[in-house]
């Protein structure tokens, strides 16, 4: 007599609740990521191996591109906003409160006084192509002391980074440290790209 076989029941998997957390992960990535904001000049670093970081919280970072322009960067929003406050106020800037807000939004920004002002006035497209002719440093114009003046002004525990183009001129590092020098600020960060430690032999 032949034996009866059970029948055989393919497993079945809900994946919905799989989905529903895969969404969520999606979801969260997204509203927490930080996008890179585009800088306005290109730096190629030199190579290092150190692996110190820096809390952006309370950081400046000078950089000086290769064509010799120097940037200010401020990662910080809030620190953006009680700058361009204290500066408008210090060296009597006249900034609506638009213009204000453009600044708090603008990351990185290499220009003078009077090209600033004209571009805080301008629409987002228009500031994106905008051309930056780097702050002056200059003994003559020296407007990055102002700058570094009002930042520690704010924030008296600001770290100073540099950040340089390994083909700009030596005398613009040279110009941005007798700056650092004359705001009586001898401790700063030099910014490098990482390189693979040397195997000991």
């Amino acid at each position: 007599m032949s034996q009866v076989k059970a029948k055989r029941h393919s497993i079945s998997l809900d994946m919905t609740a799989m989905c529903d957390m895969a969404f969520l992960l999606l979801t969260f990535f997204i509203l927490t990521a930080k996008m890179k904001v585009p800088e306005p000049a290109q730096f190629d670093v030199p190579s290092s191996v150190s692996t110190q970081k820096y809390e952006e919280k309370d950081l400046i970072r000078i950089s000086i591109s290769s064509d010799d322009r120097i940037f200010l960067t401020v990662p910080d929003q809030t620190l953006r906003r009680e700058m361009i406050d204290a500066y408008s106020n210090t060296f009597k800037v006249n900034l609506t409160e638009a213009q204000k807000m453009n600044f708090e939004l603008t990351e990185t920004f290499g220009m003078q006084k009077t090209d600033l002002i004209s571009y805080l006035a301008q629409s987002d497209d228009v500031r994106k192509k905008f051309p930056q002719s780097g702050i002056p440093a200059d003994s003559t114009n020296n407007e990055l002391e102002e700058w570094i003046a009002t930042a520690t002004g704010v924030r008296p525990e600001l770290t100073i980074a540099i950040k340089g183009d390994k083909d700009a001129n030596y005398s613009k590092f040279g110009e941005v440290i007798a700056t650092l020098k004359k705001r009586r600020i001898y401790a700063f960060s030099l910014v490098t790209s990482l390189e693979s430690k040397p195997s000991n032999l």
